[in-house]
């Protein structure tokens, strides 16, 4: 008797603990969303992210996605990058020849260590994230320059990234990327980062995820709502005369190369 009235009592307890929300933290180990990136074209893109929690350095052989749709939307994202740590990791790609339909996908992955997943949710396909506006590229001295641009209503971080230019002002390398909440970013050539002569454009990315966040345990659940990208490039071009000097072109609009992706 007195042991039941025991396991009774605890029973009650695990029961206020719980609708007290007693439960820290997020015990998933990997989680994935789909959404639309916003680029400014006449159909939204797609976008993904997949964030796990691996047990061990690992390389993306072997990772697998399975993104499939309303209207035989299937799509199965490459893996491009490697992961030297163990820990929390996620990966994100956009692509602009997919234009994602409203309704229920599947997302189904098979990562490293046993890590699956096989998720079910719901896209809103009008659902966009507002392309940042007023991105631009300036100097400060010879060697630094700083790319800014304005707040996106709804975005909680940025990536910014820098592409070489090729002989017809087109985006066609990428250099440089770095992950913010701020709305700028500020550089300097020669410390740490040498870009070779040639022109350069930004391009800057608003996201409703926390980049800065998800290369940290228990941020599964930042995944939970549909996936929100959009991007816009700079009017100016940042032109590398030589090693440590820097000045600014104004080359106007640019098309977008329609492939971007992550890993952090």
């Amino acid at each position: 008797m007195k042991e039941a009235k025991r396991l009774l009592v605890l029973a009650a307890s695990l029961l206020l603990f719980a609708g007290c929300g007693g439960q820290v933290g997020d015990p998933r180990k990997v989680n994935a969303s789909v959404g639309t990136w916003n680029y400014g074209g006449q159909n939204v893109g797609v976008a993904y992210v997949l964030w796990a929690d691996l047990p061990q350095p690992t390389s993306p052989d072997g990772f697998t996605l399975t993104i499939s749709g309303p209207n035989n939307f299937s799509w199965s994202p490459a893996f491009r990058f490697r992961r030297s740590t163990a820990g929390a990791a996620f990966w994100w790609l956009t692509e602009s020849s997919l234009v994602p339909p409203s309704g229920s996908y599947t997302l189904s992955a098979n990562l490293t260590e046993g890590l699956t997943l096989n998720r079910t949710m719901s896209v809103n396909a009008s659902s966009t994230l507002p392309q940042p506006q007023n991105v631009s590229l300036e100097t400060i001295t010879s060697n630094s320059a700083r790319v800014t641009w304005s707040p996106v209503s709804g975005a909680k971080s940025y990536f910014v990234e820098l592409w070489q230019l090729d002989d017809q002002n087109r985006p066609s390398v990428y250099r440089l990327g770095w992950f913010t909440t701020s709305t700028q970013y500020q550089f300097t050539q020669a410390a740490g980062i040498t870009l070779p002569p040639g022109n350069y454009r930004a391009r800057v990315f608003a996201a409703n995820v926390d980049f800065t966040r998800l290369p940290t345990p228990g941020q599964a659940s930042q995944l939970d709502p549909q996936l929100l990208l959009s991007s816009a490039w700079s009017a100016q071009a940042l032109q590398v005369q030589s090693a440590g000097t820097l000045r600014v072109l104004d080359l106007g609009p640019v098309s977008d190369p329609g492939v971007a992706g992550g890993q952090e």
